[in-house]
């Protein structure tokens, strides 16, 4: 673990490396080195912010990943369910949700289905 002290020192030193570039003339090497520094910088900024967060702020954060994570699966279930209800809808398919659900993972592998490679590409007539 890097102590607090070391990283701001860094810090300070990246600062004056990119104020001492400021007088040179612009070339892609020098815009190039610019973005690394300042890549840098901001890695250096959250690592501090790291060191300063509490353990509620720690609770908080992961707490809020946790929900957009659900929000991300349920947004992706959600998409899932339509498409397979507009297949369901629009063409032949003899199949419940749950047995044309199946399918659809099927043909994701590449597996050969009973539902028509129309009704996959295009749900909607």
């Amino acid at each position: 673990m890097v102590s607090r002290g070391s990283l701001e020192d860094r810090l300070k030193d990246i600062e004056r490396e990119l104020e001492a570039l400021k007088i040179f003339r612009i070339t892609p090497q020098l815009n190039k080195f610019k973005r690394n520094l300042m890549g840098e910088r901001s890695f250096i900024k959250n690592q501090l912010s790291k060191l300063q967060s509490t353990k509620e702020q720690k609770q908080i954060e992961k707490e809020e990943i946790i929900l957009t994570a659900n929000r991300n699966r349920s947004e992706k279930m959600k998409r899932t369910w339509r498409y397979l209800k507009a297949i369901q809808k629009n063409y032949p398919v003899k199949l419940s949700l749950r047995e044309l659900r199946t399918a659809l993972r099927k043909h994701r592998q590449g597996l050969v289905t009973d539902v028509p490679d129309v009704a996959w590409r295009n749900p909607s007539p």
